[in-house]
C-alpha cells in the first residue's frame, strides 16, 4: 500500500509544505533504477527523495544525509539544477503526483508498482524519461492522469458498488473490507463504512503489518504483527523503506544466497564421493596390462571364440575369470587390454586431477558461505554473489535458444538439446573455425566451442567442451568415452537425413570421462 492514492495524497501534501521555495541543488543516479534528487530548503538544510524503482521493490523514501560517490555517478535531469519548487501537485485518484518548478518544468512521480517512472517535462519540449524503456511515457497526457469521481450517498444507494466509488483502494483495502464482510452489508451501511474508511485513511497513523511474511505500509489497523507509526508520511515511508529493503529484502535475499552456495556444496562433496569410489574402484582392481600379462603367459591353454576364460593370476596367485573378445585371438586380446592400461592411467591422472580441483573448490565454497552468513549490508552480499561467480542469473538458459550455454576459462561452449536443435546449432548458429565435437559413433549432443579470432582453442578447453559431449551422450556411464573434434566447416548435413545426423570429413580422437555442469571443476 506504499504507493497507494491516499498514501501518496499524504505525502504530496507534507512535500507541498516541505518543498515550497526549495531549489534542486543536484539530481543524480549512482545505482541502476534509483535517482537522487537533493533540494536546498529555505532554511539553508538539504532535503533528499531517493525514488528506488526496481523491478522487484519500488518505493520513495527521504534519507537525511545522502554522500554522492565520486565514481559510477551520472547527472540526470542536469536541465533542472538550480531550479525553484513553486508547487507539489497530487493527481486525484491516481498515482501520481508532480512537483512543479518556477521555469515552468513539471517533475512528475509516476508510481505504478514495476512501470513506475520519474518524467521531466519541460515548458513547451518533449518529456525526458529517467527509466528509459518505458517509452510508452513519452507520450503521457497530464491532464489524462486527473480523475475525478463523482460521489455522494445517493448515488452510492443507487449502484452501491465500491470498486466504481473508490477505483485506488488496491489489495489491501480490499482484504479489509472483507475481513469485516462489507459484502454482507445492507447498501446504506456500507455507505456509513466507506465514509468511515476514508476518513481513517485521511487522518489515521501508518502502520507497518505483515501479509504472508511480507511487510506491508497500511493506513488500516490490518494484518499480523501491526506496528503503528507517526502520521508524518516521511517518517513513515522511511521506515517502510528500512524495514522492506534494508531489512526483510535483504533477510531474503540472504537466505536464498545461503541456500544457493549449500546446495553448490552439497554437489560438489557429492562429486567427490562419486569420483572417489571411482578412482578407488580402478585402484583396487586388476589392473589391464596384468589381465594382458595373463593371457599372454597362458596363451596357448586359451581356446578361441570364448567369451570369458578362468586363468591363474600369478600376480596374487588366485584364479582370475578374464573376459574376451571371441572374434579376436589371445595376443590381439592382449593387445587390447594394454592399449586400456594406457587410458586407465589417464583416467586415473584425470580423477585425481578434479579431486584435487573440486577440493579447492569446495573449500572457496565454504569461505564464500562464511562471509554470506556473516555479511550485514546488501551491497555487501550481492558483491560476494557477484565476485563467487555463481549468481543465479548466471545458470539461466535462454528458453528460446536450441542449446544450454557454458563459459569455459572465457571460451563459450554451446550444447545442443535434443536432435533437431542440434541441426540448428551445427547448421545456422555455427561459424566455420567453431570446433565441433560428439561422442563417437552414438546418439548425443553437437557440441561447439565458439572461435576467438586470432586465439588457439586450449587443451583444457577442448577436453572440459569433450567432457559436456561425453556427458550428454548414450556413452554418458562409460568410464571413458571417445569422442570426436573438428572445426565446422568438416561437418556435412546430407539432405533427407534424420535430424541430428551429419557427417564428418576430418575429425581428431580424445578419450575422456564424461563430466556434465553439475560436476564442473
Amino acid at each position: 500500500m506504499h504507493l497507494n492514492f491516499y498514501v501518496l495524497k499524504r505525502l504530496s501534501n507534507s512535500l507541498g509544505s516541505t518543498l515550497q521555495g526549495a531549489v534542486l541543488a543536484e539530481s543524480f543516479s549512482q545505482e541502476k533504477d534509483e535517482l537522487i534528487l537533493g533540494f536546498i530548503l529555505g532554511n539553508k538544510e538539504n532535503f533528499y527523495i531517493r525514488a528506488t524503482l526496481q523491478s522487484d521493490f519500488t518505493a520513495l523514501s527521504f534519507p537525511e544525509n545522502f554522500a554522492r560517490s565520486k565514481r559510477n555517478s551520472a547527472d540526470i535531469f542536469a536541465f533542472l539544477i538550480h531550479c525553484k519548487v513553486q508547487s507539489v501537485h497530487q493527481y486525484e485518484n491516481e498515482r501520481a503526483f508532480h512537483i512543479t518548478f518556477k521555469n515552468g518544468a513539471v517533475l512528475l512521480f509516476k508510481m505504478h508498482g514495476n512501470r513506475s517512472n520519474i518524467i521531466l517535462i519541460p515548458k513547451g519540449q518533449s518529456p525526458q524519461l529517467f527509466k528509459k524503456k518505458l517509452i510508452i511515457d513519452k507520450n503521457i497526457s497530464l491532464t489524462s492522469l486527473e480523475r475525478p469521481i463523482d460521489r455522494s450517498e445517493a448515488l452510492y444507494l443507487s449502484a452501491p458498488d465500491y470498486h466504481n466509488f473508490y477505483p485506488t483502494f488496491g489489495k489491501l483495502i480490499k482484504a479489509y473490507l472483507g475481513s469485516i464482510n462489507f459484502n454482507d452489508l445492507a447498501a446504506k451501511e456500507q455507505w456509513f463504512v466507506l465514509e468511515d474508511l476514508i476518513y481513517k485513511l485521511e487522518h489515521n497513523p501508518f502502520y507497518i503489518s505483515y501479509l504472508m511474511g511480507a511487510p506491508v505500509l497500511t493506513l488500516v489497523d490490518y494484518g499480523e504483527n501491526t506496528q503503528a507509526l507517526s502520521s508524518d508520511p516521511i517518517h513513515a515511508l522511511n521506515r517502510f523503506y528500512q524495514v522492506f529493503h534494508t531489512e526483510y529484502f535483504f533477510e531474503k535475499e540472504k537466505n536464498n544466497a545461503l541456500q544457493l552456495f549449500s546446495k553448490k556444496i552439497s554437489q560438489a562433496k557429492n562429486y567427490m564421493t562419486k569420483t572417489e569410489a571411482q578412482l578407488a574402484k580402478l585402484e583396487t582392481a586388476t589392473a589391464p596390462n596384468q589381465i594382458a600379462d595373463i593371457i599372454m603367459a597362458n596363451m596357448h591353454g586359451i581356446p578361441t571364440g570364448v567369451s570369458t576364460v578362468t586363468l591363474f593370476n600369478f600376480y596374487t596367485e588366485e584364479d582370475i575369470e578374464v573376459k574376451l573378445n571371441k572374434s579376436l585371438s589371445p595376443q590381439k586380446n592382449a593387445e587390447n587390454y594394454y592399449r586400456k592400461s594406457k587410458n586407465r592411467r589417464i583416467e586415473v591422472d584425470k580423477l585425481t586431477e578434479n579431486i584435487i580441483n573440486k577440493e579447492a573448490q569446495l573449500s572457496l565454497l565454504q569461505q564464500q558461505k562464511d562471509a554470506i552468513f556473516q555479511v550485514e549490508t546488501l551491497k555487501a552480499l550481492r558483491s560476494i554473489i557477484k565476485n563467487s561467480g555463481i549468481e543465479p542469473s548466471q545458470s539461466t538458459q535462454e528458453v528460446h535458444l536450441p542449446y544450454k550455454t557454458f563459459n569455459v576459462q572465457g571460451y563459450q561452449v554451446w550444447v545442443g538439446k535434443n536432435a533437431k536443435s542440434n541441426d540448428e546449432l551445427t547448421l545456422k548458429h555455427s561459424y566455420k573455425e567453431d570446433l565441433w565435437l560428439h561422442a563417437k559413433d552414438v546418439p548425443g549432443s553437437h557440441v561447439l566451442i565458439k572461435h576467438q579470432a586470432g586465439k588457439n582453442i586450449p587443451v583444457a578447453v577442448i577436453e572440459r567442451a569433450a567432457a559436456y559431449a561425453a556427458y550428454y551422450s548414450k556413452r554418458k556411464t562409460d568410464t571413458l568415452v571417445p569422442v570426436i573434434y573438428t572445426p565446422v566447416k568438416y561437418v556435412r548435413k546430407k539432405k533427407g537425413t534424420p535430424p541430428g545426423q551429419v557427417f564428418v570429413a576430418q575429425e581428431k580422437v580424445l578419450m575422456i570421462p564424461s563430466q556434465g555442469p553439475e560436476s564442473a571443476s
